[in-house]
C-alpha cells in the first residue's frame, strides 16, 4: 500500500462472536480458532505498508498514532494513552484476542495491540478503527 493512499477499517459485532470448542475452551483461544478468526478480521500488516506510514488506531479507550519505522522489524514510534503520552520508540509485536496467540506485525480490528517499549509490555484495549494517514493529512513532526 503506497504511503499516499487512504484506508479505514471498522468492525461490526458479527466477527466478535464467540464459539466454544467441545472441551469448553473459547474457539478463539485455540490455534485453529485464532487463525480462523484473524483471517476474517480487517486489519493492516506492517509489512504491507511503506516505512514512515502513520496509522491512526482508535481503541475502546484511546487513539494511538503509530508511525512505522522498520516494517519487518516491527519498529515503530507510538503516541497515545497513559503509557505513550509522547512519541516513544517501541516494537509493535502484533495483535491478539487477549490470549497467548499473537499475529505478529498485524493491527487488527477487534483485537488488542501489544507493544514492547524499554522493559515494559503494553496491551491496549480492543481496536475499533484503523486509518492509514495520507501524506496530505499528515501533520509535521
Amino acid at each position: 500500500m503506497a504511503s499516499d493512499s487512504s484506508a479505514s477499517f471498522t468492525s461490526g459485532p458479527a466477527h466478535l462472536r464467540r464459539r466454544r470448542s467441545p472441551d469448553g475452551v473459547s474457539r478463539r483461544r485455540t490455534l485453529d480458532g485464532f487463525t480462523e478468526a484473524v483471517a476474517r478480521t480487517h486489519g493492516v500488516g506492517l509489512v504491507d505498508v511503506d516505512a514512515f506510514t502513520t496509522l491512526v488506531v482508535q481503541t475502546r479507550n484511546t487513539v494511538y498514532r503509530i508511525t512505522i519505522l522498520t516494517p519487518h522489524a516491527r519498529d515503530v514510534l507510538v503516541q497515545g494513552g497513559a503509557f505513550f503520552p509522547e512519541r516513544t520508540r517501541a516494537c509493535l509485536a502484533g495483535s491478539s484476542f487477549g490470549g497467548s496467540c499473537l499475529k505478529l506485525g498485524w493491527v487488527g480490528v477487534g483485537l488488542h495491540l501489544e507493544f514492547h517499549a524499554g522493559d515494559q509490555w503494553v496491551i491496549t484495549s480492543q481496536v475499533r478503527t484503523i486509518e492509514v494517514e495520507t501524506s496530505a493529512t499528515r501533520r509535521p513532526s
